[in-house]
């Protein structure tokens, strides 16, 4: 029974590393939107010259849009890392090898190594998105910008 309960545990990991992959791919289908709206902007030949930096902005949704992609290939790896941790841990009932805990710990580990690297690859992603924020607010006239980064007063009325 205590080869049964260990073989559950990853299955935990598992759903917690699917909750991870569904996020990142709701934020790589929002990626691919926005990268779709501004293609549409740059297509129109009546784009002003104020949104040029559209094209800067490209770049850095091209990026963070492969940068998402490879870490949803890393998830999934992980997935069935884990996956296979806890079918072979279940398998130890019938099959007592010497080396099969060996080879699950290394299969483990390699999972969380993967999925470290997942991570990684998202906070990379977070910083270029900042990136694409920044270009998208030099666009502000009359410089401004300083004025959009401070919170309002309390007594301004702006909630």
């Amino acid at each position: 029974m205590d080869i049964l309960t260990t073989a559950v545990a990853p299955i935990v990991i598992v759903s917690a590393a699917g909750l991870l992959f569904n996020g990142v791919q709701a934020k790589n289908l929002h990626l691919s939107d926005r990268i779709r709206g501004l293609m549409i902007e740059v297509r129109n030949s009546a784009m002003t010259p104020d949104r040029r930096q559209v094209m800067a902005q490209l770049a850095y949704f091209d990026r963070r849009m492969r940068l998402s992609q490879h870490a949803l290939e890393l998830i999934y790896i992980a997935i069935i890392c884990f996956v296979l941790t806890s079918l072979l841990l279940a398998t130890v009932l019938w099959a007592a090898s010497p080396v099969l805990p060996v080879v699950i710990a290394a299969i483990f580990v390699v999972g969380v190594g993967v999925l470290i690297g997942a991570l990684v690859l998202e906070f990379v992603e977070m910083w270029l998105s900042l990136q694409t924020i920044k270009i998208e607010m030099t666009g502000l006239p009359n410089g401004r910008r300083d004025e959009c980064a401070k919170p309002p007063s309390p007594d301004s009325g702006d909630r």
